[in-house]
């Protein structure tokens, strides 16, 4: 008991000493993925089980707790296509849009990846799940695929072929004894007591011509829709009791006593559903915004409709002619993240996008913004200001008030202060039309410089491809000769080096531009500039076409192109021709080469220890300082990355966490390293204290860049010592015999390299 109340004195003391700690430990990754695009609905009654296109959450009817999930949370995959409860198991089954297949239950995820490993001809798509007796059928365009959920394995595959072509099956359905199948080719009938349901010639043709989308049963009835008709089954004989006119019906489902029928007008962009009682007369109806392909119709006293939007998430409606209401957790717009700035667990994250030859992708999700554990979104339709055309924000930054910029590669620049209000740069401003379209308004990269000036490049700006606003508002225009930029007008990605010169990319073949305003944007007569491009002599790039731009800790400057990485070791020489770019060779494994050669390097990002991480096409990369050693490598296969394009990285100087953009969602992954101060400051511990057994990495924080730290006991023998990673230390907790320290307190001491600055801190180990 003594020893017991001396370890909370202890843990005390501690906690008096080091009062703050890390929200989580190193190597944890995290997700942040948009909900709002629902794709499908099923329940157990007590909570909702909800796939959206990109992610998956659940809803508690009770209580209202909304739980989003990721690969972070044992997810195999990403991109849902359907999802089904069955209520003898308590399984949820999970299909996704490359027709792999997870289970779900009590928290945990189960992989079967049969059908996505099968090798076919044509698609292998899920298009309906129907569950019964323990076992999950699925409709897929190869068959109907049989889950025993119990035994977390494919039982059985029933194919349906004609002229040795597989017939897709659209969705299955049972009444009494019977199964049903609405197919692309016919609908079709078999006995469940028959043994052999592989054979499709035990599959009796009830209709062998129409091309089916849904099948329900109701009332003991027969439903199947194609894209203009309902027909009921009528003793064997198929009857049309529903033609659509003016939209195309996309799904029908079970209901209440009723089937429900979900239309989508391609033209008004808008859908509904209708209630069709057995006596096939519309009795309800109500609007989706949107694509609507699944219903949940809710037998609780409000009668629930649960309806799931691929534009919106999913919408519940109580009664007829009541307003929806939504319920998504919290999110992002979309999954683009082309560009990320994060500062202090704030994060803006721009969803545009244009391909590598610079056409936009009109995307209409606008930014979001992360602050206080809460998402909003600035998006066309729903933020008065964009209206219904602002479209494909594609770079952001950030002032020092918290005023946020972002540029849109069709649209301009929207200036966003932190009190709302806004100021909208399109025609009729310094940002000329694009020569790629006169409609068109295009920014192409926006930066501060030293002096807190803001730069921005105009993709296509005729004259003029540069501009700057200084402090007191003013805006100033500026453009290269046509000698350096050709006919191309092409300006992207700008950063700022050391010297304050700006370093901006030439899109198509050009290159790097390097831009002296000789800290006089006001006065361009005394401004210099100068081309860099591939080859000795004109600059050394390992290619003409350039991605990214980073100027690192160390004052180089890293250009990522599409073929590797040239490093500027001198850009304070570029200007008279003394310093081209290095091609640096490295070996990783028995391969020596150029570094990253033959990769499309889309983005670097530098974190507090000066090492970079590299995104490609082909995942991620952290290197050392140098470049000569690969630390972490990071793929959709051995991480929660969503996928392997990476469109941007971006790193938190204050907490480590780096943020990782792909092109199905960011995600963010808790580094090793944070930004040294100039002096060190109270003490961060993750854990603290140390539970027993815990085999995590420890995290401390707070110190000055790259500070000598030692741990020693409260007698002050030596227990570990290591060098801060820019402003955070790292320990595994062992001592140098590789033993786990006894239970007690421990001392941290850290000093700068010069012994100018000193800091202590303590932290517990529990028993």
């Amino acid at each position: 008991m003594r020893k017991y109340l001396l370890l909370i004195a202890i843990f005390s003391l501690a906690i008096a000493t080091t009062a703050k700690s890390q929200d989580r430990p190193i190597g944890q990754w995290r997700s942040h993925l948009p909900y709002g695009t629902a794709v499908s609905v099923a329940t157990d009654g007590v909570k909702l089980y909800v796939a959206t296109r990109y992610s998956f959450y659940t809803y508690n009817l009770a209580n209202e707790e909304v739980t989003g999930y990721s690969k972070v949370s044992g997810m195999s995959d990403v991109g849902m296509s359907k999802i089904a409860y069955d209520n003898q198991t308590g399984f949820t089954i999970l299909a996704y849009s490359n027709s792999n297949i997870d289970l779900f239950k009590d928290e945990t995820f189960y992989n079967i990846p049969d059908l996505k490993l099968k090798t076919v001809t044509g698609t292998k798509a899920i298009n309906d799940i129907y569950t019964e007796n323990g076992l999950a059928y699925l409709s897929t365009d190869v068959g109907i695929v049989v889950l025993s959920l119990n035994k977390v394995e494919v039982k059985e595959t029933y194919t349906f072929s004609k002229n040795s072509i597989d017939i897709a099956i659209k969705s299955l359905g049972s009444i009494g004894n019977d199964f049903y199948a609405a197919t692309s080719q016919g609908l079709y009938r078999a006995s469940k007591s028959n043994q052999n349901l592989q054979a499709f010639s035990e599959w009796k043709s009830l209709d062998a011509n129409r091309d089916f989308n849904g099948l329900a049963t109701a009332g003991g009835k027969v439903f199947a829709s194609k894209s203009d008709s309902l027909f009921v089954l009528d003793n064997d004989t198929l009857k049309l009791v529903y033609e659509s006119t003016d939209s195309n019906i996309v799904n029908i489902v079970n209901g209440i006593g009723c089937v429900w029928v979900l239309e989508y007008d391609d033209n008004t962009f808008v859908g509904i559903a209708k209630k069709l009682d057995l006596n096939y007369q519309f009795t309800d109806s109500f609007t989706t915004t949107g694509y609507a392909t699944d219903l949940l119709d809710f037998p609780d006293a409000d009668s629930s409709k649960w309806i799931p939007e691929q534009f919106t998430g999913l919408k519940k409606r109580t009664r007829k002619g009541d307003p929806f209401g939504t319920v998504i957790p919290e999110g992002p717009n979309d999954v683009g993240c082309f560009d990320v700035n994060v500062s202090n667990k704030e994060i803006v994250v721009a969803h545009g996008g244009y391909n590598d030859t610079y056409v936009p992708s009109n995307n209409g999700k606008g930014f979001s913004v992360y602050k206080n554990d809460e998402w909003d979104g600035y998006q066309v339709f729903q933020y008065p200001p964009f209206g219904d055309s602002v479209r494909d924000f594609t770079h952001i930054a950030k002032g020092s008030d918290g005023t946020i910029y972002a540029g849109s590669s069709q649209s301009g620049l929207f200036i966003l202060k932190e009190d709302g209000s806004y100021e909208y740069l399109k025609q009729n401003s310094f940002i000329d039309p694009s020569t790629t379209g006169t409609t068109l308004y295009r920014v192409s990269g926006i930066t501060f410089d030293n002096e807190g000036v803001l730069w921005v490049t105009i993709y296509g700006g005729d004259p003029h491809e540069l501009a700057a606003r200084t402090s007191d508002g003013q805006w100033y225009e500026f453009s290269v000769t046509s000698a350096v930029r050709g006919t191309r007008f092409a300006a992207a990605h700008i950063t700022v080096d050391d010297f304050n010169q700006k370093w901006y990319a030439a899109p198509k073949d050009g290159g790097i531009i390097v831009y002296d305003d000789n800290k006089t944007p006001e006065t361009p007569f005394d401004d210099q500039y100068i081309q860099l491009r591939a080859g000795d002599g004109a600059g050394g790039l390992p290619d003409n076409e350039v991605f990214c731009i980073v100027n690192d800790k160390d004052g180089s400057m890293w250009i990522g192109t599409a073929n590797g990485i040239g490093i500027v070791n001198c850009p304070g020489q570029v200007m008279d021709r003394q310093c081209e770019a290095e091609k640096r060779v490295v070996q990783f494994d028995q391969f020596a080469g150029y570094l990253f050669q033959n990769e499309q390097v889309k983005t670097i990002a530098v974190d507090g220890a000066n090492r970079k991480w590299i995104g490609t096409n082909n995942g991620v990369w952290l290197i050392s300082e140098s470049g000569d050693e690969i630390i972490e490598r990071f793929t959709k296969d051995n991480s929660p990355l969503p996928s392997d394009a990476i469109q941007k990285i971006a790193i938190d100087p204050e907490t480590g966490d780096v943020y990782i953009g792909t092109e199905m969602g960011l995600m963010s992954y808790r580094g090793t390293a944070t930004d040294g101060g100039k002096e060190n400051s109270d003490l961060i511990t993750f854990p603290n204290p140390v539970p027993s057994g815990y085999s995590g990495t420890i995290a401390i924080k707070g110190f000055v860049e790259n500070a000598d730290v030692r741990i020693t006991d409260i007698s002050g023998q030596l227990i570990y010592k290591t060098t801060a990673l820019g402003g955070q230390a790292i320990w595994n907790g062992k001592d140098y015999n590789g033993r786990r320290p006894q239970s007690g307190v421990y001392l941290i001491f850290a000093t700068n390299r010069d012994g100018s600055q000193t800091k202590t801190g303590k932290l517990v180990f529990m028993e």
